[in-house]
């Protein structure tokens, strides 16, 4: 097949924009979405409430909007968004949608099911268990192409390992988290959890953080926030895609710079807390919560793990390279690749996302990040789209 002119939208007949390298096909993305129907997901979230996503969802999915869009998904691929997109809700057809576009596996995370799953009661955990076995169907479905990650519990620590153990065995291939809140009430470095790092470093499952795991402005106070959603508490700040596919995310000016600092304290206590020392093995990745927060808590994890050698507490060796080593992070395509990797190194840890099919992720996140790609070593261009995020599609054939 010819390259396309790159930026070009992709099309049922038009190959996806091409690399440098000739990586078509080849690419591995860390960050897509799965949408369910409205219904299908009432079932699941059952007495957990479906909450302002599911309104969404109900009052949008099978409008004229909608129906007009899906008219047209194949033929615009990256341009149609939300539910309306192809393969939003199809295994098949999602299938199809990264055959237009390059794409060889992706990581799916739970458009339509987050804060109803790990909430303290009964309701989430069975809501949880049900999402789960919806998540493992779809993925097997899906050819193991599209990893439909499941997500566990953290409120019981009894619980969530029996919980992943079960996943684990019907084929589990990520593992989602809330980290609003200390999981059953302590580190996710006490040992209390090596059970459930070590189950995972066994199977090869990576360990996740998303956006939205350390709790959502659109939600109450029923589903903690980290920081405080008080903060946001200003008209301005609380803006949102009202109207558009995608629509039921409220990412406003203040929500995507702080989104970053749950999973940044979950990361650190377990880099700190010896986690990835215990269980050299265990992959974790922190997703769509951007990237330029990386470099500055390697820094400074250094320089105190420097200051602490002083008193006689030293690691095997420095935060960053447990970080390099362990942890795969996906930037946005308006963050400065190029500064994050020349200032702070951890090359490693930057790995390709698309979004889709969400808005922010734009009609071509292969073009967007191609801005800075070709403008770096061009040995660095496999490494991004392939290579570094291999650590989290473990048994890919």
């Amino acid at each position: 097949m010819a390259p396309t002119t790159l930026g070009s939208r992709s099309t049922g007949t038009v190959v996806p924009t091409p690399t440098r390298s000739g990586l078509e096909g080849r690419l591995l993305d860390c960050d897509a979405h799965l949408y369910m129907e409205p219904e299908v997901m009432a079932e699941i979230v059952g007495d957990a409430g479906g909450g302002f996503v599911l309104d969404f969802l109900r009052g949008y999915a099978g409008s004229e909007q909608d129906l007009q869009a899906r008219t047209r998904n194949r033929d615009d691929v990256w341009g149609v968004k939300g539910i309306s997109a192809l393969g939003a809700l199809d295994p098949a057809e999602r299938l199809a949608a990264m055959d237009m576009t390059g794409i060889r596996a992706q990581l799916l995370f739970p458009n339509t099911a987050l804060m109803e799953l790990r909430g303290e009661s009964q309701a989430a955990r069975d809501a949880c268990r049900r999402y789960n076995d919806y998540a493992i169907d779809w993925t097997r479905r899906a050819a193991g192409r599209a990893r439909v990650v499941c997500q566990i519990n953290m409120f019981d620590a009894d619980w969530a390992i029996a919980e992943l153990e079960r996943v684990l065995k019907m084929g589990a291939r990520g593992v989602l988290m809330g980290c609003a809140q200390p999981p059953a009430g302590v580190s996710p470095a006490n040992s209390l959890w090596d059970p459930f790092w070590a189950r995972l470093e066994e199977a090869g499952v990576p360990a996740l953080l998303h956006i939205g795991s350390g709790g959502v402005m659109t939600t109450e106070a029923s589903d903690p926030m980290l920081p405080p959603r008080g903060f946001a508490n200003a008209e301005s700040l609380r803006r949102g895609f009202e109207g558009r596919p995608g629509g039921e995310e409220a990412i406003g000016p203040y929500y995507v710079l702080i989104c970053h600092m749950a999973p940044e304290v979950w990361l650190m206590t377990m880099v700190m807390g010896g986690v990835f020392e215990r269980f050299p093995k265990l992959a974790f990745g922190v997703i769509e919560c951007g990237a330029s927060w990386v470099g500055p808590m390697c820094e400074r994890m250094d320089a105190h793990a420097d200051l602490m050698a002083k008193v006689g507490f030293t690691y095997s060796m420095k935060p960053s390279e447990f970080v390099r080593r362990n942890v795969r992070v996906t930037p946005y395509w308006s963050e400065d690749l190029i500064k994050m990797v020349d200032r702070y190194g951890a090359a490693e840890v930057y790995v390709f996302n698309s979004d889709f099919p969400h808005i922010e992720g734009s009609r071509d996140p292969i073009a967007k990040f191609r801005k800075w790609t070709d403008r770096m070593d061009p040995a660095y261009e496999p490494k991004f789209y392939v290579e570094n995020a291999g650590l989290l599609f473990p048994g890919l054939q």
